[in-house]
């Protein structure tokens, strides 16, 4: 396999590895805001109750549903802020994108080098082609008289 084959092949891991892990870290942290939103859900259920129960002439029923929507709202806070930092870490897609960027800059290295070469192949083709036009234009312009000498000798004889 070439080297700019091979360096072709890199990218495109590279950017296949981004998107599995940009891909997972979405997973991760939908997972925990989905279980955070029913606990936040169920928070602020438990304090609707609370607050009827608040109102009614007893306190009884009503603090204790006050404290259970109280400790799922923090359950829910908590979840929320976990899900925030779930799935794989931004140093991992770093790592990924700077693989990327170095095979792209070898890959653009190595088109400047065959972009180079060619230049060189085709001023030596142009100078080939010079030469041997110069060659013939002076070979016709040095054989035409030889040839007019040649024929006048013959004749004369």
């Amino acid at each position: 396999m070439s080297e700019p084959m091979l360096k072709l092949q890199i990218i495109a891991r590279a950017e296949f590895a981004l998107a599995e892990i940009r891909a997972r870290r979405a997973a991760s942290r939908s997972a925990f805001f989905a279980v955070a939103l029913v606990f936040l859900l169920l928070g602020l259920a438990m304090m609707t109750l609370a607050v009827y129960h608040a109102l009614t002439p007893h306190l009884g029923p009503a603090g204790a549903a006050f404290t259970v929507a109280l400790i799922d709202t923090i359950i829910g806070v908590f979840v929320v802020l976990a899900a925030r930092r779930a799935g794989p870490s931004e140093n991992e897609e770093k790592l990924a994108r700077e693989i990327r960027d170095m095979a792209y800059a070898e890959l653009n290295s190595d088109i400047q080098q065959v972009k180079h070469e060619l230049d060189q192949l085709t001023g030596e083709v142009k100078r080939i082609r010079a030469g041997i036009s110069s060659f013939t234009s002076g070979a016709v312009g040095t054989v035409g008289p030889l040839f007019s000498f040649l024929f006048k000798s013959l004749k004369r004889d």
